[in-house]
C-alpha cells in the first residue's frame, strides 16, 4: 500500500462551526450543510486495522471509548468526523482507540520511518493540550501537542523513524523530518515501542479548568518524511538562542542588551510599588494578628493563612530557581584532565555541532565554562558545559554582572508584586531585607536507600537507618548557616519529588513496600522496621499468613525476604487486609522520614516553618501525604496542570493542613524553544492568561497558603546539562529579557492578591 507524506494526506482544514451538525450517538444521523468544497481525505497512508475511517459512517466506531469524554458524530455533507467533549469534572478525561477484545494491532507491515498521524480541529475559545500515548504489550510512550483556539492542525507521533535513535541532550529537538505537519512533543515513557503488538491509543487531557471539545477528522499511519539531520547543525547563536526563529524578545547585539538594561532601570525608578503591603509583604490594609517575629500559620474562619512576622495576613507568591546552577548546557567536549582543561576530546559530535559560537580559551567570556562531573541523562556522562545566560549577563551589566543581577532580580520581584523568592534561590539572595524567601536543603550521605521500582530521580532515603539521622543533621546545619535566623525566611523545603510511588496501579502505589519486603532485614533498616510493625499486629507468622492469604513460613523466613507472587494475567491487585497492612507500612515509612527531618529542623531552626518535601502530583499516595501532614507545618506539592481539580484534592479537607504549591508552569514554542514544558499554552499571551487562571484556583482554595512558579529563567534552549530540559518556562529569557505578557499578568494578579484572598476579613 502506498505511503504518502502526511502533508499530502492532511490538507489544511478551516473550522466550520456554523455548518457542523453534532448528533447524539443514539439519534439517527442526518447530514447537513453544503457539501460543495468539502475537502475529503485521500487514500494516502495506512489505515489502522480495526479502526474505521473517521470521515465515514454514522456510528461511533467499534473500539472507540470515552472516559470522562462524551462522543458524538459530526456530519458535514458527505463527510463525518468524531467529536470528543473532554469534561473538566474528570481529572484525566481520555479517549481510547482499542483493537477487538483479545487482539492487538500489528503495525510492523507499514515499514520504517512512520508515525501516527492525526488531523484535529479545536472549535473552542481556549487552546487545548492533548497528550497522545501509544501502548504496546509492555510499555508506552507519550507525546503531546497544543492546538490553539479556533484552529485545525495536522500532527504526527514518530513511531520508528531515525530521529528516535538520536540522543541530542535535549528533551525535544527542532523538526527533523521533511513534513508540513507538526511533530508532537516528546513527554515521557519509552520511544522504542514494539509495533507488532500495539494494544491501545490513548488521547487525554489533564486537570483542565474548562470543558474542551476537539473534532477528530482522521487517524492513520503515515510516513514521517525525509530525515533532516542538518536541522541540528549550527542552530544556536552566540546568545544561546535558536537562530532560525525570530520572535519579539530575541536579542541580536550586545548594544541591545545594554539598552534593555538601561530601559528597565528607568522603569523601576518610575514604579510606585504595591502600597497595600506590610514590611514583609503581608496585607497592610487587612486585620492584624499575633506577631511572633517570624512567619507562622493560623486557621482563620475555616481558611488557612500565613501570618507574617508583624502579624499581617500573608500569601506566598513567587518564582523558583533564581540561581546559575541550571543555566549551563553541555558542549560535547570532555577533557583527560578536567581541572586543567587539558586533553580535549569530542565526547559528542552532535552536541558540538549545535552551536554557531562558543568562546575560545582566550576570550573574556570563557570564564562561563564549567565542568560537570556527572549528568543524569544525555549523550555524555560528564564534560564541559557553558552558561549562555551568565555570558549574556556579563554582556548586559559589565564586569560586576553578578551583583547587578542580584539587585535587578530583587527589583523585579518587587516590581512584579511577588511576595517571596521561591525554592532554590541563590543563598546570596537571602537576607536581602526586601522580599521574603524560602530556603531548601538536599539530604546527602551514606545511609541506606529503598526503592519504589520506579525511581526517576533516584531511590528514596531509608529513614529507619540511624545513619540517615546524621545525614539530616548535616543538611539542616547547612541550611541554618545560610539563613542565620533571618525572620525574612518564610520556611524550609527539604528534598524534592522523592520516589514515593503513585496511585495509577497497585504496583506503583505500594512499590516501596513490595521492594522493601523482598529485602533481607540484615541489609535493610526499613525492612527490619516493617517486620517489627507487623509483629506488633500479629502474634505469629501463621496469623500474618492467614490475614494475607499468602505463605509465610516463619518470622525468620519473612525477615530474610518476602516476595509477592506474580500477578499472572492482568496487573497486580492488592486487596483486603493485605492492602490495609501495606498502607500501614507506607504511612509509617513516610511518618518516619518527616518526623526525623522535623526534629532536626526544630533543634536548629525552631522559628522557621517546615514546608515539606514537595510531592510531585504524579508521585504521591494518600498514605505518604498523611504521614507527612503529621509532622510538617505546611504540606507542599508540585502540580503541573491548568489548576486545581476539586475532585482530585478532596483529601485536603481530611488532612486539614495548610498547603503550598512548590512548582507549576506554562510554556509555549513561539519564542525559540522546542519544548513548551509540562503544561503548554498557544503563545506568550496565553501563558499569562493561564498563569492567572491557575493562581486563582490556588488563591480561592481555603487550604492553600501560596504557590511558586517554576522557574525564573528559561531552560537553555540547547538543554540544561543535568537532564536536557529545554522548556520555555521562565519569566525571563536566556538573554535575561522579561516576557512582557507574563509579567503583566503577574503584576495584575499580585495587585489584586490580598483583596481576593482575604477581602472578607475587612468586612
Amino acid at each position: 500500500m502506498a505511503r504518502k507524506l502526511f502533508s499530502a494526506q492532511f490538507r489544511s482544514h478551516k473550522v466550520r462551526s456554523l455548518a457542523l451538525c453534532v448528533c447524539a450517538v443514539s439519534v439517527l444521523l442526518v447530514g447537513c450543510g453544503d457539501p460543495k468544497g468539502q475537502q475529503v481525505i485521500d487514500d494516502g497512508g495506512v489505515k489502522l486495522a480495526g479502526i474505521p475511517n473517521l470521515a465515514e459512517g454514522r456510528e461511533i466506531p467499534s473500539g472507540v471509548k470515552g472516559v470522562g469524554v462524551s462522543l458524538s458524530r459530526v456530519v458535514d455533507g458527505e463527510a463525518a468526523s468524531l467529536s470528543a467533549a473532554f469534561s473538566s469534572s474528570s481529572y484525566e478525561p481520555r479517549l481510547e482507540f482499542n483493537p477487538e477484545p483479545g487482539q492487538v494491532w500489528d503495525w510492523s507491515a507499514a515499514g520504517e520511518n512512520i508515525g501516527l498521524a492525526l488531523r484535529v480541529t479545536n472549535p473552542g475559545d481556549h487552546s487545548a493540550q492533548l497528550f497522545v500515548s501509544v501502548y504496546d504489550a509492555k510499555t508506552f510512550g507519550t507525546r503531546s501537542f497544543n492546538l490553539p483556539a479556533g484552529s485545525s492542525g495536522n500532527f504526527y507521533f514518530d513511531l520508528n523513524g531515525p530521529a528516535l535513535a538520536l540522543d541530542t541532550g535535549m528533551r525535544d529537538a527542532p523538526a527533523l523530518y521533511d513534513n508540513a505537519a507538526t511533530a508532537m512533543t516528546w513527554m515521557w515513557g519509552n520511544k522504542a515501542l514494539d509495533l507488532t503488538s500495539i494494544r491501545r491509543i490513548e488521547l487525554n487531557m489533564k486537570s483542565i479548568l474548562s470543558d474542551r471539545t476537539l473534532v477528530f477528522e482522521d487517524i492513520r499511519l503515515a510516513a514521517n518524511g525525509a530525515f533532516q539531520a542538518q536541522n541540528l547543525q549550527g542552530i544556536f547563536d552566540q546568545y544561546g538562542q535558536y537562530a532560525p526563529q525570530e520572535y519579539p524578545d530575541k536579542i541580536h547585539s550586545d548594544d541591545a542588551l545594554r539598552a534593555s538594561a538601561a530601559a528597565e532601570a528607568e522603569k523601576f525608578a518610575e514604579q510606585s510599588g504595591f502600597p497595600d503591603r506590610s514590611t514583609f509583604g503581608g496585607w497592610l490594609n487587612g486585620p492584624r494578628y499575633e506577631a511572633t517575629g517570624f512567619f507562622r500559620t493560623e486557621k482563620i474562619d475555616g481558611q488557612w493563612a500565613l501570618i507574617d512576622p508583624e502579624g499581617y495576613l500573608f500569601f506566598a507568591t513567587g518564582v523558583d530557581n533564581m540561581r546559575m546552577d541550571n543555566t549551563v548546557t553541555m558542549t560535547g567536549i570532555d577533557f583527560a584532565e578536567p581541572g586543567e582543561r587539558d586533553g580535549a576530546v569530542v565526547a559528542s559530535e552532535l552536541r558540538k555541532q549545535l552551536f554557531q559560537w562558543l568562546p575560545d580559551e582566550q576570550h573574556p567570556l570563557s570564564s562561563h565554562y564549567v565542568y560537570r562531573p556527572v549528568v543524569h541523562t544525555g549523550p555524555v556522562a560528564k564534560g564541559e558545559a557553558f552558561s549562555f545566560y551568565r555570558a549574556n549577563l556579563e554582556r548586559k551589566y559589565g564586569a560586576d554582572y553578578l551583583q547587578r543581577w542580584r539587585e535587578v532580580t530583587i527589583d523585579r520581584q518587587l516590581d512584579w508584586g511577588f511576595t517571596t523568592l521561591g525554592n532554590w534561590a541563590d543563598p546570596s539572595l537571602y537576607g536581602n531585607g526586601k522580599v521574603a524567601y524560602v530556603a531548601n536543603g538536599w539530604i546527602r550521605g551514606e545511609h541506606k536507600r529503598v526503592s519504589s521500582g520506579d525511581d526517576y530521580w533516584g531511590p528514596l532515603h531509608d529513614p529507619f537507618d540511624p545513619v540517615f539521622i546524621e545525614s539530616v543533621k548535616r543538611t539542616v546545619a547547612q541550611v541554618a548557616t545560610e539563613v542565620q535566623g533571618d525572620p525574612w525566611c518564610m520556611g524550609v523545603y527539604i528534598e524534592n519529588e522523592l520516589s514515593w510511588g503513585n496511585t495509577k496501579s497497585d504496583a506503583g502505589h505500594f512499590g516501596l513496600i513490595i521492594h522493601t519486603l523482598s529485602r533481607n532485614s540484615n541489609e535493610s533498616p526499613a525492612k527490619s522496621a516493617f517486620v517489627e510493625i507487623l509483629k506488633n499486629k500479629y502474634s505469629t507468622a501463621e496469623q500474618l499468613s492467614q490475614a494475607w492469604s499468602l505463605p509465610v513460613a516463619s518470622w525468620d523466613a519473612f525477615a530474610t525476604g518476602f516476595a509477592m507472587p506474580e500477578p499472572g494475567e492482568g496487573s497486580l491487585q492488592i486487596e483486603g487486609t493485605l492492602r490495609e497492612d501495606f498502607s500501614l507500612l507506607l504511612e509509617s515509612l513516610s511518618a518516619r522520614f518527616f518526623s526525623v527531618v522535623q526534629q532536626e529542623l526544630a533543634a536548629v531552626m525552631p522559628n522557621h516553618l517546615f514546608l515539606g518535601a514537595r510531592f510531585a502530583d504524579w508521585g504521591m499516595t494518600p498514605e505518604v501525604v498523611r504521614g507527612a501532614a503529621a509532622h510538617v507545618d505546611v504540606v507542599s506539592y508540585n502540580l503541573y496542570t491548568e489548576g486545581l481539580a476539586a475532585d482530585n484534592w478532596a483529601f485536603l479537607s481530611e488532612i486539614d493542613k495548610p498547603s503550598i504549591i512548590g512548582e507549576f508552569h506554562m510554556g509555549a514554542t513561539d519564542s525559540g524553544s522546542f519544548h513548551a514544558g509540562l503544561v503548554s499554552a498557544a503563545d506568550q499571551q496565553e501563558r499569562g492568561e493561564m498563569f492567572r487562571d491557575y493562581m486563582h484556583t490556588i488563591i480561592d482554595s481555603p487550604w492553600f497558603v501560596g504557590a511558586q512558579w517554576f522557574q525564573y529563567i528559561d531552560s537553555p534552549a540547547s538543554g540544561r546539562a543535568w537532564d536536557g530540559e529545554n522548556y520555555n518556562v521562565g519569566f525571563v529569557t536566556v538573554a535575561d529579557e522579561p516576557y512582557g505578557a507574563l509579567v503583566a499578568a503577574a503584576r495584575k494578579l499580585n495587585a489584586e492578591l490580598y483583596p481576593r484572598r482575604y477581602g472578607q476579613k475587612n468586612d
